[in-house]
């Protein structure tokens, strides 16, 4: 699913992106399933350095398109469609099983990153068909979190 009108140039723009967000997917979820503090501070490093590629990507594409939000600017592509369920599992699950606050933490070192999740968030079709936040933390429990990092509200 790419836009419409599409260049090739813009689908490797997005293939690319989506490559380098299936780590940061796989990261998220060594991030969640840590078993102790040792093990979440190593993935949350590696997360991070993640992020920061995306950022990157992100800087990158937008020098070259001048305009709009998104992975090829103005367009909603199929890259924030891929990445919108996993932007907002971030916001939730994050602060609640690992005491990260996912905004300023993370977020707050990487502007374009940020200003990318918030437009995908804002869109009207991902917060119809948002998730809702008790039933990812119910998910997470079941499936990924056997430990609760200290500080953290979070329950399992």
């Amino acid at each position: 699913m790419y836009p419409v009108d599409s260049s090739s140039e813009q689908q490797h723009i997005i293939d690319d992106f989506l490559q380098l967000w299936s780590s940061v997917t796989d990261k998220y979820y060594e991030l969640l399933c840590a078993t102790d503090e040792e093990d979440v501070k190593n993935c949350e490093a590696i997360f991070l350095n993640l992020l920061h590629h995306v950022e990157e990507k992100l800087t990158k594409s937008t020098c070259e398109k001048k305009e709009g939000d998104f992975v090829i600017g103005k367009t909603f592509s199929v890259a924030e469609c891929i990445c919108a369920p996993w932007i907002q599992r971030f916001f939730v699950t994050l602060p609640y099983f690992r005491g990260i606050d996912f905004e300023s933490e993370i977020l707050g070192e990487l502007p374009m990153t940020k200003k990318w999740m918030k437009a995908v968030c804002a869109r009207e079709s991902v917060i119809q068909s948002k998730c809702p936040e008790e039933e990812m933390l119910d998910a997470a429990r079941r499936y990924y979190v056997s430990f609760v990092s200290p500080g953290a509200p979070g329950h399992l």
